[in-house]
């Protein structure tokens, strides 16, 4: 994927690739002079299907959908982000990362389908981006008692590129804080490894990846 001069990505390649793929690729991409101004960066497809959003991480942290910035950071002063969504804020709109007081994603009810990742400041509370996902399994009625152990593995893997990319919008924004100081990420309770075992078995191979200060963050939980 590539970002045009008007900010819009344009797809280059898009299909699926195994672990064992994903690492020879890595290498050879490590190896290759032209390539190492790539950033990395992940897209919400589960498997083969369609993707959504998008989150790049490089000199600069963006979220783009399939046809538009959502948030990107400003090259010349990291302090800033500009919102180019349409979630009820100006286009353009510009936030100063200090003054991000929290990230918070958010689920509707059971069937848990629709995600929502947005962030508060002091005097605000803004929607980045909301998206649909189909969970493919028996859906139970509204309200009828704890989710079962095939809706709570369903829940982890679809929750969890943008459970992603809110930690990382933490991450850029703690780096911007006064001494660092950690921001707190709010998840709701079906996204907490005390309740969810697939969600703890996940954090447990991301624990390595993300910086202490924010481990304690990603415990909070909406309401």
């Amino acid at each position: 994927m590539k970002v045009e001069e008007d900010f819009k990505p344009k797809v280059i390649l898009d299909a699926a690739l195994s672990d064992s793929e994903i690492k020879i690729l890595t290498n050879i991409l490590v190896d290759s002079l032209e390539c190492r101004h790539i950033s990395p960066g992940e897209v919400d497809s589960v498997g083969s299907e369609d993707w959504n959003y998008g989150y790049v991480l490089g000199s600069t942290f963006t979220i783009f959908s399939t046809d538009d910035m959502v948030l990107k950071q400003n090259d010349q002063n990291k302090d800033l982000v500009q919102l180019n969504s349409r979630g009820g804020f100006p286009i353009g709109q510009k936030i100063w990362l200090k003054d991000i007081e929290n990230v918070f994603v958010d689920l509707s009810p059971r069937p848990w389908n629709t995600q929502t990742l947005g962030i508060r400041t002091l005097s605000d509370q803004l929607t980045l981006l909301t998206n649909e996902r189909e969970f493919e399994v028996e859906e139970q009625e509204e309200g009828d008692g704890e989710p079962s152990h095939e809706e709570l593995r369903e829940i982890m893997i679809n929750t969890e590129w943008i459970v992603k990319a809110a930690a990382q919008l933490v991450y850029v924004a703690t780096k911007n804080r006064f001494k660092n100081a950690a921001i707190p990420l709010y998840v709701p309770r079906v996204v907490q490894a005390d309740l969810n075992p697939w969600v703890a078995m996940r954090n447990s191979l991301w624990q390595n990846e993300v910086p202490d200060k924010l481990q304690d963050s990603q415990n909070s939980y909406i309401p």
